[in-house]
């Protein structure tokens, strides 16, 4: 990342003791945020230990006068210039410009204000709207401004969905932008650290990411606190937002796309979101965080081949089963036990081989499967023209041939559009279960399941349709 230098003066690592000269260099359209303090030495070369590695926050004062505070800095450089100076580069994570904070306590906020780009068609709201047909008037676009709106709250916090937008003031251009930025809103009912806002935008993010199925990425980021005003002549105080240089920033490609989603491109809206849990998903998202990091990427990660994003659904399968239903052995047969109980007598041993066969020492991929592709008894997953009960143990052998390229497997390994087609039912599987943890109700699963299914159900008859009339012309 290229960084450029944005100002040169005095700082103090933690706000106490001495002054040291330093440079400052910003990158803010990538959050890149880096401070090289330099200090005078004649003689031999300083310890690598002669500052901290990770410094909580430094204060400075540029030649101009300007405060800054850098927050959660680390050493990403060390340079010994012999007979002259020793550098030190540290990395921050976020900038206050305007402001010296006195002490580590002091940095805390009440409210964030953070942009996240490409998801005003998830939020289905929008501050332009076209004119009632019957209204009167040659106005094209009417401006109808949306309220935050509230995602979840609780005793400690709240979070709302917000669309800001540019209003022109002047008009005698010849080219006029309106712009809608989408936020995200964090109010805390008692004053906490940035960090701490960032665990609650980044739960929010990820669940968000679920929900369109590409990675996003934040922008402009604001914090407010009542300990921090403008104090006007008759002794009235505003609250002074600060506006955030930070290190969250992520160029992803397809941000920034405006195409018009249609149902099947999202696994939820915003609207419906309020049918989830959001409690729920806070209590498991650190869990599922390697499921979700799979499950993006599987989807979105254009340089992936075919069988790269087949094998890191299996993987994410595997894993979720592992961590939310069943580690050991031992808990994989009690659960069995349990859910033989929900069947029929007549049906219970060919369930029992169907879940436990191969299983000797320890939970095997193809059990795993079986146990999710059951779905307690409770949904019918489709599975195109693989036979059910035989999907489980096709789906292990075509990891394990992709995986440790076994020879003798080849022939029994899902290749070309069955491989394609493998990849989207196990993918429709996994988003059920994302939405059981995101604490959706069954019926909604249900459907949704069902709905998100249906373009591939359709590809694949019209690619049996097409076959069928090769076949019959050949003849």
């Amino acid at each position: 990342m290229k960084v450029n230098l944005s100002a040169t003066g005095f700082w103090k690592i933690n706000n106490t003791g001495e002054n040291y000269t330093g440079d400052l260099y910003l990158n803010e359209d990538k959050g890149g945020i880096v401070l090289y303090i330099r200090i005078p030495n004649n003689g031999p070369i300083m310890s690598y230990l002669e500052l901290p590695l990770e410094i909580p926050f430094i204060t400075g004062s540029t030649i101009n006068g300007a405060e800054i505070t850098l927050v959660k800095c680390s050493r990403i450089s060390t340079n010994s210039r012999i007979g002259t100076e020793e550098v030190f580069g540290y990395k921050a994570q976020f900038m206050f410009n305007g402001l010296n904070f006195n002490k580590e306590e002091d940095i805390r906020f009440s409210k964030m204000t953070i942009s996240i780009p490409g998801i005003i068609q998830w939020g289905d709201v929008s501050n332009y709207v076209r004119p009632a047909l019957d209204k009167k008037g040659d106005s094209l676009i009417d401006l109808k401004i949306v309220e935050p709106i509230e995602i979840f709250s609780n005793e400690i916090y709240g979070i709302s969905y917000y669309l800001s937008f540019s209003d022109p003031f002047h008009l005698m251009k010849e080219q006029l932008t309106l712009k809608q930025t989408p936020h995200l809103i964090i109010e805390a009912q008692s004053l906490q650290t940035i960090e701490w806002f960032m665990k609650i935008a980044d739960q929010m993010k990820r669940l968000i990411e679920i929900a369109v199925g590409v990675p996003l990425s934040y922008d402009s980021m604001i914090v407010e606190s009542p300990d921090i005003y403008y104090e006007f002549e008759d002794d009235e105080k505003h609250i002074r937002p600060l506006e955030v240089i930070h290190a969250h920033k992520h160029t992803l490609k397809g941000e920034n796309n405006n195409e018009r989603l249609i149902k099947h491109d999202y696994i939820f809206s915003l609207s419906e979101l309020k049918q989830a849990n959001f409690s729920q998903w806070q209590e498991v998202s650190t869990i599922m965080e390697p499921i979700i990091e799979l499950y993006i990427d599987s989807l979105y990660n254009q340089n992936l081949s075919v069988s790269r994003h087949f094998l890191n659904m299996v993987q994410a399968l595997e894993t979720y089963h592992s961590r939310r239903i069943a580690y050991s052995l031992h808990e994989f047969k009690e659960r069995v036990e349990k859910l033989l109980e929900l069947r029929p007598e007549a049906f219970r041993k060919q369930d029992r081989k169907f879940l436990l066969e191969g299983c000797r020492n320890f939970v095997v991929l193809r059990s795993r499967l079986a146990d999710l592709l059951l779905a307690d008894y409770r949904f019918i997953f489709h599975t195109g023209e693989f036979k059910f009960i035989e999907l489980p143990q096709l789906i292990a052998q075509t990891r394990n041939y992709y995986t440790h390229y076994n020879q003798k497997l080849e022939e029994k390994a899902l290749k070309g559009e069955d491989l394609i087609t493998a990849f989207h039912i196990l993918r429709n599987i996994l988003e059920f279960y994302l939405l059981k943890e995101l604490g959706f109700k069954e019926d909604f699963i249900h459907e949704r399941t069902r709905e998100r299914i249906k373009p591939i159900m359709t590809s694949n008859d019209i690619r049996k349709a097409d076959k069928r009339k090769h076949e019959m012309e050949c003849k």
